[in-house]
């Protein structure tokens, strides 16, 4: 028994053990310091266990401690702003030190630059950056839209809510009058153009070079800035298969309102007692009633009739719909030692807001490295991209504006009304595109585009590469009208039915040679490379009368059924060869030197001209590693002087401008009493032509402080440029008014200022902001042969104002009765024997005032004022919140400064269009800004431009993204290692001073911007 009892007893004591010690692994206390690269502490690192919300934060000494359950199979994170993430197991440890290294916002990212990469430490140039998880947030058709409000300096525009529709960008500021502001974009290193039809996922990341020392080893196609798309590569291990998707719900924005029902009615009244009052003399007296006005009909329908029930028309809300996009991208990546690949699949369905407005692509792309030994290595970048877009026209939009609300669309039968405007039957009605087949414009589109490399290392730091790259394209456009259609029924003489193939190639072929060395305290790199570039295009259209017939189901692909029809073509090819090279030279790391230079020939200028030299020089000084700075090393992480000087060009002509040119139609002259057959020349050529030449100086400071909590750098650049590519006037005797030729300059000049800030970083809470700022003026200095000013219509140049204007009268209110008397008595008695000269009726009681800017009683080119067209101020403001698997980022921008032309205030031409919902002068509203709508139209002919200018001033909340990431604790058991759901609100938010309407648009109303609610995913397998 007693035995038995021990037996039972020493069980019990080693289960107890053997409990204790599971217990015991169940749970640790785990502890350690977390320093930087140079050792020194990192406070407030967040540390936490992976998949669970227990956490800490690092303490003044860059310590932590923190109770750990199943440490078998935990794994701590390691969490700070500017440096690497890192994950590290626990296993049987208590005392884990971590040593954390700077991320890609830190000093040792790497950027591209021309033909090559550096580490941002080491960059003497001025280069913005926008990276892959916030170029991923970008839900539209092109992923250029990633860059707007996140780097300064660079001003990009959607001028249109048309499914597919394209953006302008521009880089800091304008420098060219008749040639492109538009920069270069190059994706992997060959051009590509502003439309991006590759996955927003599949972008690794955006490099924006902005100074010349950056962008001139691009020579004649740097001068507007370069901006260097790399997309995603694979990486050695194992195979990662990516999934996202995403559905937008797209509404339109911010859509301009007419007068509506009973406002028009309204106006129609204010017309009438505005008529009788004028010739009665008696402002105010007149009273005319509904019932007086509202005497047409049309169908079966009377004015007045709509009136008593208010069975007014919204075109707009007929003609607009809510649109869909649907977007589903795929890739798969992964390699060994030898062999890397990412393969990328991706379709977009993309409905506008117009009916029968969609664009679908289909894209693909294959990025392939493999090392063949350790000399030669080889790889592809491959993409096809094909478009099939449906697109519809700006006057379907424009006659929903242009129509008349107190109408109706369809007859009691349902039939709709051809022009349902009984005070103006030119009008369509804009349902009639809506009839199946009336009206048909397909675009569609293949793409080719991929290069193909080899690379040799002979030697240790010697690397050899050849690239060759083709640019492969054909857009078919189609376009049937019916006789019927919107277009046709307001302008008959429209070309019913056309058919138009373009067929482009391009190649490129590069080749570089790099060597780099380091040697004591000296690093130098240098770079000699050359490239060939051709370019082609070919074109051919048919077009033709398709009569009065309807060919709803032959469309446009029968061209023989045209009445008349019409063939041209045109082929064109340009070439461009250039060298290069490029020398980098760094000292004790801190003092930093680069040189390059360019030389271009094309064989779009004349013998002699045909060649460039594009020069740079840059220097930078990393004054935080001197020895003077030790005392700072606690608190400045960088801080460094950068100055750049170089030449860029601009040959943005026409492949042909260097050679006269002959009509292509036949002209008889009638020589020696018979007709003969000849051609009229053209084009005037020019042999003298060569590039416009950019100039520019930048100075920059890099700065980080507190462990880069706060980080950014400022910039300011001065740019000028000569021998602009301008049309100067011929003489009188010659047939032609001008031609292009070398002459004029203007120049530039602004301030950029990025800011990245880290404001909590607390218990797995991080709330950072990156700010940026830009400022930039720019101005003609001289034209050609001491002209001054060049104006034609309301836009052009004038020397010592800005490149891009408006120049036209400015009002200054509407006239009230008896003012006019008034001001021209005080004008005569300013003036005594003089006599004003105004239009007989100017200064009418309910008419525009012009200021007399010189008082000189007339009103001409003197008294115009110039609008200045372009943003004086550019901020982006994004805020990035973090609490463990939740993050929530919202992206503010503004625009402020600069002038629109405002379409819609043209649109006060009386019975041929309706109102835009404005306040308009009457007897008992005299401050109004607009003219009565019974004013004399010879006033308004002359002068109402001046109504169209509003300022372009407008701030966005643009993005707000919330989004969640599934605990691994969750998932782990079902083979995805990661899970996103997010949901974005875009574009909601606008204010500006113009109502019901977004200034983004640049002052056109038709294809008006959409707002998105998204929806969407991302599993990583």
């Amino acid at each position: 028994m007693r035995k038995t009892l021990f037996k039972i007893m020493g069980f019990a004591g080693m289960l107890f053990l053997l409990t204790a010690n599971c217990f015991s692994q169940t749970s640790v206390t785990v502890s350690g310091k977390v320093t930087d690269s140079g050792g020194e502490p990192l406070p407030g690192v967040n540390v936490f266990v992976k998949g669970t919300t227990v956490g800490t934060v690092t303490d003044i000494n860059g310590t932590y401690t923190l109770q750990v359950d199943n440490p078998a199979q935990a794994l701590l994170v390691f969490r700070f702003v500017g440096f690497n993430e890192q994950e590290i197991a626990v296993a049987n440890q208590s005392t884990i030190n971590v040593t954390m290294q700077d991320s890609s916002i830190g000093l040792d990212e790497v950027v591209a630059i021309g033909y090559g990469v550096v580490r941002r430490r080491d960059l003497t140039g001025s280069v913005g950056s926008v990276k892959s998880d916030e170029i991923a947030r970008t839900t539209t058709s092109n992923a250029m839209q990633a860059i707007q409000g996140r780097v300064p300096g660079v001003d990009i525009q959607q001028r249109d809510g048309q499914a597919g529709s394209g953006i302008n960008i521009n880089l800091r500021g304008n420098r060219s009058i008749s040639a492109s502001n538009a920069p270069l974009i190059l994706v992997d290193g060959v051009e590509y153009g502003s439309t991006i039809d590759i996955n927003a996922t599949d972008i690794e990341s955006m490099d924006i070079l902005k100074d010349a020392a950056s962008t001139a080893i691009y020579g004649t196609r740097g001068a507007n800035g370069v901006i260097i798309i790399t997309t995603k590569k694979g990486k050695s291990g194992k195979t990662k298969v990516n999934l996202n998707s995403y559905v937008s719900s797209n509404i339109a924005t911010h859509v301009p309102q007419v007068m509506y029902g009973k406002k028009e009615v309204q106006r129609l009244i204010d017309k009438a007692n505005y008529a009788a009052d004028l010739t009665s003399g008696n402002w105010g007296t007149s009273n005319f009633t509904p019932q007086q006005i509202l005497t047409e009909s049309m169908a079966d329908w009377k004015e007045i009739d709509i009136y008593n029930d208010g069975s007014y028309t919204n075109w707009i809300d007929i003609i607009l719909q809510n649109g869909l996009t649907q977007n589903y991208e795929l890739s798969i990546s992964g390699g060994s030692e030898n062999t890397n690949f990412n393969l990328a699949l991706g379709t977009m369905f993309d409905e506008g807001l117009l009916k029968n407005d969609k664009m679908n692509r289909y894209n693909t792309r294959l990025n392939l490295d493999h090392k063949i030994n350790n000399m030669f290595k080889v790889g592809a970048n491959l993409m096809f991209t094909y478009r099939d877009h449906d697109a519809r026209q700006n006057s379907v939009f424009n006659q929903g504006m242009a129509l008349t609300t107190i109408c109706h669309p369809y007859t009691a039968e349902g039939e709709i009304i051809k022009t349902p405007n009984p005070r103006y039957l030119a009008h369509a009605n804009p349902l009639l595109d809506e009839i199946d087949g009336a009206y048909q414009r397909n675009i569609e589109t293949t793409r080719f585009f991929g290069n193909s490399y080899l690379e040799v290392t002979p030697v240790k730091n010697l690397t050899f590469k050849t690239m060759f790259a083709l640019d492969r394209s054909n857009i078919r456009t189609g376009t049937y009208q019916d006789y019927e259609s919107v277009a046709r029924f307001q302008s008959p003489g429209t070309t019913g039915l056309s058919l138009e193939y373009v067929n482009q190639t391009n190649f490129t072929f590069d080749n570089t040679l790099n060597y780099s060395t380091k040697f004591g305290i000296h690093n130098i790199s240098a770079l000699v490379g050359s490239s060939a570039k051709q370019d082609v295009r070919e074109q051919v259209i048919t077009s033709g009368d398709a009569g009065k017939e309807h060919y709803y189901k032959s469309s446009f692909y029968d061209v023989s059924k045209a009445i008349t029809y019409s063939t041209t073509s045109s082929y064109t090819k340009t070439s461009l060869l250039s060298y290069f090279g490029r020398l980098n030279y760094s000292l004790m790391e801190k003092y930093l030197l680069q040189a390059s230079v360019r030389a271009d020939g094309s064989s779009t200028l004349a013998p002699g001209n045909k060649w460039g030299y594009f020069p740079s020089v840059a220097a930078a000084w990393r004054i935080n590693e001197e020895g003077f700075m030790t005392g700072t090393r606690n608190w400045l992480t960088n801080l460094k002087f950068r100055t750049s000087w170089g030449i860029s060009g601009n040959a943005a002509i026409n492949a042909y401008d260097t050679m006269g040119t002959l009509d292509d139609r036949v002209t008889y002259y009638f020589f020696g009493g018979k007709d003969i057959a000849g051609n009229l020349p053209s084009r005037m050529g020019n042999e003298k032509l060569k590039w416009e030449t950019n100039e520019a100086y930048n100075f920059g400071l890099d700065f980080g402080i507190l462990t880069n909590r706060i980080s950014g750098s400022i910039d300011y650049y001065i740019s000028k440029t000569s021998d602009l590519l301008y049309p100067k006037s011929a003489p009188p005797s010659s047939v032609f008014p001008s031609v292009i030729t070398n002459i004029g300059s203007t120049e530039g000049n602004g301030y950029e200022i990025m800011l990245n800030t880290v404001l909590l970083n607390k218990n797995g809470f991080n709330w950072d902001i990156n700010w940026t700022y830009s400022t930039s003026k720019d101005k003609v200095v001289s034209l050609s042969d001491g002209i001054t000013r060049n104006i034609t219509g309301t836009t052009g140049q004038i020397v010592g104002q800005p490149l891009s204007i408006f120049f036209n009268y400015e009002s200054d209110g509407i006239w009230n009765v008896g003012e006019f008397a008034e001001y021209k008595a005080a004008w005569e008695a300013r003036n005594p024997g003089k006599t004003i000269g105004y239009i007989s009726a100017y200064g009418v009681p309910g008419t525009i005032k012009i200021i007399d800017r010189n008082d000189d009683g007339k009103l001409d080119d003197d008294d115009k004022k110039v609008y200045n067209r372009s943003p004086k101020h550019i901020f982006g403001i994004a805020n990035n919140l973090t609490y463990k698997d939740l993050s929530l980022s919202v992206l503010v921008f503004a625009r402020l400064g600069g002038y629109i032309s405002y379409d819609l205030n043209s649109r006060l031409n009386f019975e041929t269009a309706n109102w835009g919902d404005i306040d308009y002068w009457t007897p008992t509203n005299t401050r109004a800004k607009f003219p009565n709508p019974g004013s004399a139209s010879a006033t308004f002919g002359s002068y109402g431009s001046s109504l169209l200018y509003e300022k372009a001033n407008y701030v966005k909340i643009k993005d707000i993204t919330l989004s969640y990431s599934l605990p691994k604790s969750v998932i782990k058991g079902v083979g995805i290692e990661n899970v996103k759901v997010y949901g974005s609100l875009k574009n909601f938010f606008t204010f500006s001073s113009i109502d019901n309407y977004d200034p983004e648009r640049g002052g056109a109303f038709t294809f008006p911007l959409a707002k998105q609610m998204v929806f969407g995913f991302n599993l990583e397998f």
